[in-house]
């Protein structure tokens, strides 16, 4: 049976007050494009960087390819982050060249100069920026700039690779570059890859595996359908409202919930439908979408 890449059982991350991660039970395959999506504070970021060993759960186990990660020595997790390629959200570039930036990794690990070059500029032209070698940090476009902390990432030929929010904040070409580089290094080079997005078409369009999170825990739904609200007693029952929408649900919760409606609940009609779903609303088809 093939090994998993991440496993965690009762994970838990607490920042302040406020638990950000409350995660029973999730596994991660190896060898996948595995995108997570939610909402602003959902807690992609943190799952993302708990998994790069950077930042460290309150509570819970993390297992890394059947290998403790939390609980587990600093030595440990050391040794995990030299195996992994990371890419925030907005990369730092040091104030030097392109090449210089991007081949940092192998010098740290006393790679000599020539084999640096050489690596640092087939990382560069994987990402589209052949010839950008000499050029300054300064010169270069938000686009290229995450392209050249990809290129820092990828130059060790990482196990995993994670980045937060990739897709954001970028343009066309810098995007299309980004998903066809993933894509690559996935099937080419067995890496997995993780992202988090808010690009719901994206991530299906992309990842082989896509987690959605909701104020910290997964959810099982999809992103597609989910509505945020607050339940409260209606003349017929519980009513779900969302400010917009107002929709009978079974009883048992009050206050402000997070609910989805799952695709295959949903039924299409030209004209009312002779069905005993609680719930029928008037709409309009503006788009078909495979």
């Amino acid at each position: 049976m093939e090994m998993g890449l991440f496993t965690m059982e009762d994970l838990e991350v607490v920042l302040g007050e406020r638990k950000v991660l409350d995660v029973p039970s999730l596994s991660l395959p190896d060898k996948s494009i595995i995108a997570l999506t939610g909402p602003n504070g959902s807690g992609k970021t943190t799952l993302l960087l708990v998994l790069a060993a950077l930042l460290d759960p309150q509570r819970g186990k993390v297992t890394f390819k059947d290998r403790p990660l939390y609980p587990a020595p600093e030595s440990v997790r050391g040794e995990l982050r030299r195996r992994l390629g990371i890419v925030t959200q907005a990369p730092y570039l040091f104030r030097t060249t392109v090449r210089q930036n991007v081949s940092y990794p192998l010098a740290r690990r006393g790679v000599d100069r020539q084999t640096r070059r050489m690596e640092a500029d087939k990382a560069l032209d994987l990402v589209g920026l052949n010839g950008f070698g000499e050029r300054s940090h300064t010169a270069l476009s938000g686009g290229e700039a995450q392209r050249v902390a990809l290129a820092r990432a990828l130059v060790l030929e990482p196990e995993v690779l994670l980045l937060d929010e990739p897709f954001a904040n970028v343009d066309t070409v810098t995007r299309s570059v980004i998903e066809r580089v993933l894509t690559q290094v996935n099937r080419y080079a067995n890496s997995s890859v993780i992202f988090t997005t808010h690009d719901i078409g994206q991530a299906y369009r992309m990842a082989d595996v896509v987690i959605t999170l909701v104020e910290g825990k997964v959810h099982e739904g999809s992103m597609e359908n989910l509505f945020h609200g607050t339940v409260r007693q209606g003349g017929d029952g519980p009513i779900f409202d969302t400010g917009q929408l107002k929709i009978a649900v079974p009883g048992g919760r009050e206050g402000t919930v997070t609910a989805s409606v799952p695709p295959e609940s949903i039924i299409v009609s030209l004209k009312p439908a002779d069905s005993s779903a609680r719930n029928t609303f008037p709409g309009r088809i503006t788009a078909i979408q495979e």
